[in-house]
């Protein structure tokens, strides 16, 4: 049986929208443990679980390139965690 290019049509949309999916998620957890890392390295940070679920909760792929930034930058872990809040409470 021969299927519809209807069919058909949906079937690439569908792929090609769980392929998109995947690779936000991939690039939000490459953000968040470049992130991590960043910290570690500057401020000692080894300890991050809280600070994990606090980035896991931030979905906008533009405030994790940002924060990115501001863990790269800041003076001071304080800093970093107030652009955290700054960018979860979608500032």
């Amino acid at each position: 049986m021969r299927e519809s290019s209807v069919y058909q049509m949906i079937i690439e949309r569908g792929i090609e929208q769980g392929i998109e999916q995947g690779k936000q998620l991939g690039a939000k957890e490459t953000a968040i443990a470049i992130i991590l890392d960043l910290l570690d390295v500057r401020f000692d940070v080894s300890t991050a679980p809280d600070l994990t679920s606090l980035l896991e909760a931030i979905d906008d792929l533009q405030q994790l390139r940002r924060l990115v930034r501001e863990a790269f930058e800041a003076e001071h872990l304080e800093n970093f965690i107030r652009a955290l809040q700054t960018a979860r409470h979608g500032a």
